[in-house]
């Protein structure tokens, strides 16, 4: 685990006393943060509720995937896209070229999904360093578990972060970024000493630093995780009957056998050792010789142990999980006898889109603002070019029904055929668009230079006849005609 220091050489009084503010904070939730990850990569330990599971069962490993389904189901419905200009012209080479430079959208999809896990995520736009070949300006992504800031409710954004550039597993300090209303403070290390090694200043701007929150409120402004106390409640249950089953397939697979005057000493092996119970349970065959007073041992059998018991837990603990994170019961894995009606399904997967446009609406300004200030850093300051974020539809219509629609909407005169609006109804990538516009740009000069063709060749046309000269009065005019 990474442990920052607390002091660093080249902050001022103040700076330092917001550091140690925000590493405070950082610390303090970063328990529960790897705890969340823990649940989310499978890897959450057991929680043996002290008396239903025997001690050889605390070394079984049983994983149970549910809160990835949980955070996956729903990450899978907010899928950043592209951007479109808000004015709706075309997008400048400087906003695709910093998009493909960051690949901002699988920067996205792993921005969003570590929201869902932590309750949030970080998205900053530092200066590149050209030299080395990086892009003029970078955006990336800090997790929530190397990361933390200070909200301002006036501002509805942060008034100071710090941000922790590890290496990508995880296990290295490569530098520190500290931030608040004046400057962004680089901070590395030089032998055993953290210091500052640069400073940028960005007074009377935003902080280079954007939070992408899941469910904030008033409360709690930096979210809710997705992974909640109830996902983890229920996966321990669930962890613990799979860990039970697996026991009695091992152990209670055969039934229970009893026996009627036998001695000791007939379950004990050549050497004299006893013979391991689970031995005696096992065996397919069992042979008790008479007792020396000639009595005959009897050997009886209790009905085989049912597994329904575990099973209909499961079922209900399946039901409980889906009900909590809006997914049908048939995503969980668990079979039923009777299974969710299209009702059901419908009803759930209606509950996880209004999430997700949820989210769209919470992650969206961030992103506008960041891409935004990345302009800038790439760019003369005040030439960014106004954008809006471009969505998937959450609901993943089939592409033969989002054209249906879309057609009846442009023969209805409701829609122009090259309108974004109608473009996002057929779920066209930024690409696509952008090779449309230029085709429809082609077609259209094309158009002209056929329409100057034919004004050169054959002077202009009229069609109204009231467009005619008229002609002029010969030298009679107005007499009268001969009879």
């Amino acid at each position: 685990m990474i442990i920052p220091p607390q002091t660093i050489s080249g902050l001022t009084n103040t700076e330092q006393t917001l550091y140690r503010r925000l590493l405070r904070r950082l610390l303090e939730k970063r328990a529960r943060n790897l705890i969340r990850t823990k649940y989310y990569d499978g890897r959450n330990e057991l929680k043996d509720i002290g008396y239903s599971l025997p001690p050889i069962a605390k070394d079984i490993d049983i994983v149970v995937g549910w809160p990835e389904k949980a955070v996956e189901a729903l990450a899978n419905r907010v899928v950043l896209d592209g951007v479109t200009t808000q004015d709706g012209s075309e997008l400048s080479r400087q906003v695709s070229d910093l998009m493909d430079a960051n690949g901002l959208l699988q920067t996205a999809q792993s921005a969003h999904t570590d929201a869902l896990v932590h309750s949030c995520s970080f998205l900053a736009a530092l200066q590149g360093d050209t030299s080395i070949g990086e892009p003029e300006a970078i955006i990336q992504e800090f997790t929530a578990d190397v990361a933390t800031g200070v909200w301002d409710k006036r501002l509805h954004g942060l008034a100071a972060a710090l941000l922790l550039d590890v290496s990508d597993d995880g296990k290295l300090l490569q530098g520190m970024y500290l931030m608040d209303t004046e400057h962004t403070v680089g901070i590395v290390q030089s032998g055993p000493v953290w210091q500052v090694y640069s400073r940028t200043d960005h007074a009377g701007q935003r902080l280079p630093c954007e939070l992408l929150a899941y469910k904030p409120d008033a409360k709690r402004p930096f979210g809710r995780s997705r992974i909640s106390r109830t996902v983890m409640s229920l996966t321990d249950s669930a962890v613990r009957t799979f860990l039970r089953s697996e026991m009695q397939a091992e152990l209670y697979s055969v039934p229970p056998r009893y026996f009627i005057g036998v001695s000791e000493d007939m379950f004990t092996d050549e050497d004299g050792g006893r013979i391991p119970n689970w031995k005696i349970m096992l065996d397919q065959v069992l042979a008790i010789p008479s007792d020396v007073d000639g009595e005959q041992p009897t050997v009886g059998q209790f009905p085989q142990y049912s597994f329904e018991p575990h099973s209909a837990q499961l079922r209900q603990t399946a039901t409980m999980f889906a009900s909590a994170t809006s997914l049908p019961p048939d995503a969980m894995g668990v079979l039923t006898d009777n299974p969710s009606s299209a009702e059901a399904i419908d009803k759930a997967q209606k509950e996880l889109c209004l999430t997700a446009e949820q989210c769209q609406s919470w992650f969206g300004p961030a992103w506008q603002r960041i891409i935004a200030r990345a302009q800038n850093l790439a760019g003369p300051d005040g030439t960014a070019q106004a954008i809006s974020c471009q969505w998937r539809n959450p609901a993943t219509p089939s592409r033969a029904a989002a054209a249906d629609a879309a057609v009846k909407l442009v023969q209805a005169g409701i829609l122009p055929a090259d309108s974004d609006v109608t473009y996002d109804m057929l779920d066209l990538s930024d690409r696509q668009r952008r090779t449309l516009r230029g085709e429809q740009q082609r077609a259209r000069t094309q158009e002209r230079i056929d329409q100057l063709k034919a004004t050169m060749l054959h002077g202009p046309e009229v069609d109204d006849e009231s467009q005619r000269p008229a002609s002029k009065p010969g030298p009679h005019a107005g007499a009268p005609t001969a009879a």
